[in-house]
């Protein structure tokens, strides 16, 4: 039977491990679901300056994949590869913005998604309605046009006849409404609503300019008051000297804009943040135990593992195997001319696994530590990653032939499954047996969903 020793140690250490990935999600929320497989989409920008490769992809303010190329297309555009979460899918009509973030942030992209129940995006297919970046110095000289127009409006209305000719502008207004009122008095009421409207909108408009022609108000104060014009003219004369300085590499700010350097040494520095947090956005932690009945011994046999995801495609695992064999080892001795040999087992041993993961595909290449010897593995996954099928080999106990161990499991719900297969079948101390699985795993995510759950309802 299965020691109590043994359950104690796996339990308690199932306990430790689920806290301290409780503390992780809490502390490190910028985690992401990056365990997951990965489709591509491809999108054409007319431009694609200042886009990086690895930035990420946005729905909803939400990260579901990264970009994972940038190219050139037909030698004037920009083909951009976008690597999308298997869990998201995105309607075929859905619509691919180059976006930034803040005024000095790095460049992202936003996807809106189109009509739901539709079809949608496939590997390999395209979006079609894409928007690049709005450019910023184009922006800037629209601002300067505009700054100029009101430039001439306010230098006409600081003239001394400026004031008259406004008034004179509105008089004429008011005459035309009245003339419009008289010609459309018989196309009903409605019509003569809006020329009374419009009429009253030419006085109201005559009691300005004759408020701005008094001095009144904040424009009148501006146009009729020789003070606050000498004001306004310092206050752009002291603003040229600022720009003057800042173009001539004066001050903090001055060699801020000129020194290169100086801006070399920013776009390091905001470059190694960046890098810094895109690699601690791509990964994530996920927690797998399972439980082995072994049919031949009658006997279970609990690993519990730990998976750190690096980025999409490769993993580390580390985790404990409470085994009722044990570790064995054997000793060969001679005692009064007779060779003898004395054989070992120390049972309820944990023995520790340790393995890097690199995934290809549908398939997941394993090395490593198992159950405290080194082996290799191969996972194969089917039916979008359902049905997993899995082979291990790694050394055994002194002098033993390898330990060869294969599975199929069944992922039947988001955190169960459900396996069979035949461990240790090449043994030669005919320690082989079939066995039945059940095992369940959760990542990062699922345990700050879970927990907050949780306290909701005890809220409640």
């Amino acid at each position: 039977m299965y020691s109590t020793s043994t359950e104690i140690k796996v339990g308690l250490f199932v306990l430790a491990a689920l806290g301290v990935v409780v503390w992780m999600a809490l502390r490190l929320g910028v985690f992401s679901g990056m365990g997951k497989d990965f489709y591509e989409i491809k999108a054409v920008f007319d431009e694609a300056s200042g886009l990086k490769q690895g930035v990420g992809v946005e729905v909803a303010g939400i990260n579901v994949g990264r970009v994972a190329n940038i190219s050139l297309y037909e030698a004037d555009r920009a083909l951009v590869i976008l690597a999308i979460r298997n869990d998201v899918r995105l309607p075929a009509d859905s619509r691919a913005v180059i976006r930034t973030q803040g005024v000095l942030g790095d460049k992202f992209i936003e996807i809106f998604p189109g009509t739901q129940g539709g079809a949608v995006l496939a590997s390999g297919s395209s979006i079609e309605e894409t928007v690049s970046a709005v450019d910023l110095s184009e922006l800037l000289e629209k601002l300067g046009s505009v700054a100029d127009d009101l430039k001439v409006l306010t230098s006409a209305l600081a003239k001394d006849d400026g004031g008259q000719d406004l008034r004179d502008i509105v008089v004429n207004v008011k005459e035309l409404s009245k003339s419009l009122k008289d010609l459309t008095a018989a196309n009903g009421p409605q019509v003569t609503h809006a020329i009374e409207t419009l009429s009253k909108v030419a006085d109201n408009l005559e009691n300005i300019t004759d408020k701005v022609s008094k001095g009144q108000g904040t424009l009148g104060q501006l146009i009729n008051d020789d003070s606050a014009m000498r004001e306004l003219r310092a206050t752009l004369a002291g603003l040229r000297k600022i720009t003057d300085k800042v173009s001539s590499g004066e001050g903090t700010l001055g060699r801020l804009v000129n020194d290169e350097t100086t801006i070399d040494k920013i776009d390091q520095a905001l470059t190694s943040v960046n890098n810094y947090l895109e690699k601690s956005d791509t990964m994530s932690v996920t927690v797998d135990y399972r439980a082995d009945w072994m049919t031949r011994y009658n006997y279970l046999k609990s690993t519990l593992g730990i998976q750190i995801h690096t980025s999409p495609y490769r993993y580390y695992l580390l985790g404990v195997t409470g085994d009722y064999f044990g570790r064995y080892s054997r000793t060969d001795y001679t005692s009064d001319g007779h060779r003898s040999r004395r054989e070992n087992y120390e049972r309820g041993r944990l023995k520790f696994n340790a393995q890097i993961a690199q995934r290809f595909y549908d398939m997941v290449l394993r090395g490593g530590v198992f159950e405290s010897g080194a082996g290799v593995a191969v996972d194969y996954y089917l039916f979008d990653e359902a049905v997993a099928l899995t082979m291990e080999a790694f050394s055994g106990d002194f002098d033993h032939n390898p330990h060869l161990r294969a599975m199929a499991t069944w992922r039947f719900w988001k955190y169960f499954y459900l396996g069979a297969g035949y461990d240790d079948f090449i043994s030669d101390l005919h320690r082989s047996s079939p066995f039945f699985s059940f095992g369940f795993s959760f990542t990062d995510d699922d345990l700050k969903e879970l927990l907050g759950g949780a306290s909701s309802f005890i809220s409640k």
